[in-house]
C-alpha cells in the first residue's frame, strides 16, 4: 500500500552549474549546426555566393562553438561531480546494470513496464551517450579538415561525405534523445527535463529511500551500514538542500 509520504515530491540536487551551461551550449550549437548544414546540402547550388558565404560563417564558427563546448563536457567527464562522470553513464554496478535491463524491459513493453528511480544518468543511455561524443569528436575533426580545404576540393573530397553521415547520425540521436526524454519525463515524473534548468530531479518519498545509497555515495559520505540497526533513523547530508513540491495527481 503507498504511504500519504509518496504524494510529495524530495527535490535532490543532481546536475551542477556547468555540466547544464554545457547541456544548453552544445543544444544550441548543435541547433545552429543542423539548421546551416540543411540549408547548404538542400539548397547549396541554387544560393548565390554572398548568402553562400554567409551560411558558412554560421556553420564555420557554429562548429568552433560546439567543439569548445564538447572539450569541456568530455574534460568534465574525468573531473566533474559524481552525476557528471563517466562511471555514471556506463552499467558498471549492479544497480546500473539493474537500471539497464529494467530499461530495455521497459522500451519493449511500450513503457507499461515501470523503471526503478535512478539518481544521475540512466546506464541504459550511457552507452548512446558515449557514441555521440565519439561522433560528435570525429565530426569536428573532418570539419576542421574540410575547411582547411579549397571549397571546389573539399565539396568532392570523401571527407565531405564522411561529413555529412556524421550530420546524420548526430540528427538522430538528438531525435532519438529528445523523444526518449518526452517519454521518460511521462512515465517516471521525475523532472528530468526541468532537472537541467534548476539542477534538482524529484523523487517520491519511497524511491529517495530506495536511493539513498547511491545519494550517500554521490555527497561523499561513508555509510556506517550495521545489520542491527536498520529502524535506527537516518541523518540525510544533504537534507539542508532538499525541498518538497506537491506531486500532481
Amino acid at each position: 500500500m503507498t504511504s500519504t509520504t509518496d504524494n510529495r515530491y524530495i527535490l535532490h540536487p543532481v546536475w551542477d552549474p556547468l555540466l547544464r551551461g554545457l547541456h544548453w551550449w552544445l543544444a544550441l550549437a548543435m541547433m545552429a549546426q543542423f539548421t546551416s548544414g540543411t540549408i547548404l546540402l538542400t539548397l547549396g547550388n541554387d544560393m548565390s555566393n554572398v548568402l553562400m558565404g554567409k551560411i558558412d560563417i554560421v556553420h564555420y564558427y557554429g562548429g568552433y562553438a560546439f567543439a569548445a563546448g564538447l572539450v569541456l563536457r568530455i574534460i568534465w567527464l574525468f573531473v566533474g561531480p559524481p552525476a557528471a562522470r563517466w562511471r555514471d553513464l556506463l552499467p558498471l554496478t549492479p544497480a546500473q546494470r539493474r537500471i539497464w535491463r529494467e530499461t530495455l524491459f521497459c522500451y519493449l513493453s511500450g513503457f507499461r513496464r515501470p523503471i526503478s528511480a535512478y539518481r544521475g544518468h540512466n546506464a541504459f543511455a550511457g552507452p548512446a551517450y558515449l557514441a555521440f561524443f565519439l561522433i560528435a569528436v570525429a565530426q569536428i575533426a573532418l570539419g576542421i579538415s574540410l575547411s582547411l580545404m579549397p571549397g571546389s576540393e573539399a565539396m568532392n573530397s570523401p571527407l565531405m561525405v564522411m561529413h555529412e553521415w556524421g550530420f546524420f547520425l548526430l540528427l538522430a540521436f538528438v531525435i532519438v534523445h529528445v523523444v526518449l526524454v518526452i517519454a521518460h519525463e511521462i512515465a517516471g515524473r521525475h523532472g528530468l527535463i526541468s532537472a537541467m534548468i534548476h539542477g534538482h530531479k524529484g523523487f517520491t518519498e519511497s524511491e529517495y529511500q530506495a536511493l539513498q545509497p547511491d545519494l550517500n555515495v554521490a555527497a561523499g559520505v561513508t555509510a556506517h551500514s550495521d545489520k542491527g540497526t536498520e529502524g535506527r533513523e537516518h541523518r540525510d547530508p544533504g537534507k539542508s538542500e532538499l525541498s518538497e513540491t506537491t506531486r500532481r495527481k
